[in-house]
């Protein structure tokens, strides 16, 4: 399953599994990556191949920010993240949610995720799902308002920030032995610190 809290609401799959086949998907669709945008707003080259034509769409152009260029490898790497484990947070075409997702070095079954989709000003969101997330409490980093809480029926942890009129996804979430919930917050909300300041407000 896509583990950004966009994917979780709007681009699942139900496996489970911390591991994605997307050969299939490139398989189903004649373009091919050379015909496929690649880069971000910035003109930033993407971490990997989107065979997706539709990857950044009316579903998710709220925000110019993209959080597969976001942070350098070596910003990932001190966040504990593996740089080249990048791989699209999309599994079909024109989804919801816009990102990626990244392996922990120290472990295969640990994910970060972060996606952006177009969606409703933050306390609404909130409101949307809260079926599907128990929020937890809101923080403030960097002056702005930052929604925490727990993905249900997973060992995750989720933050919600606003970006135009998109809202930013970070989800840290561990298949296999999972720490103390707090400390999986940890990891979802250092990604966010790290990349709030490049999200536009």
């Amino acid at each position: 399953m896509s583990v950004t809290l966009s994917g979780i609401v709007g681009c699942t799959t139900n496996s489970g599994e911390p591991t994605r086949d997307r050969t299939s998907a490139s398989a189903s669709h004649p373009s091919t990556p050379a015909s496929i945008r690649q880069v971000d707003a910035n003109g930033k080259r993407l971490p990997f191949n989107t065979v997706f034509p539709d990857r950044w769409s009316n579903l998710n152009d709220g925000s110019s920010y993209e959080p597969c260029t976001a942070l350098s490898g070596e910003e990932l790497e001190a966040l504990g993240l593996n740089q080249r484990s990048a791989t699209d947070g999309a599994n079909a075409n024109m989804q919801t949610s816009r990102g990626c997702d990244w392996r922990y070095r120290d472990s295969n079954t640990a994910i970060l995720s972060q996606g952006v989709g177009n969606d409703l000003p933050l306390e609404d969101y909130k409101n949307k799902y809260s079926t599907a997330i128990e929020w937890q409490y809101d923080t403030s980093i960097q002056g702005r308002s930052v929604a925490v809480g727990y993905p249900r029926h997973q060992d995750a942890c989720t933050t919600a920030v606003q970006s135009g009129s998109a809202i930013v996804t970070t989800t840290a979430i561990l298949f296999i032995n999972p720490p103390p919930r707090d400390q999986v917050c940890a990891k979802a909300i250092a990604f966010t610190k790290a990349t709030i300041d490049k999200m536009p407000p």
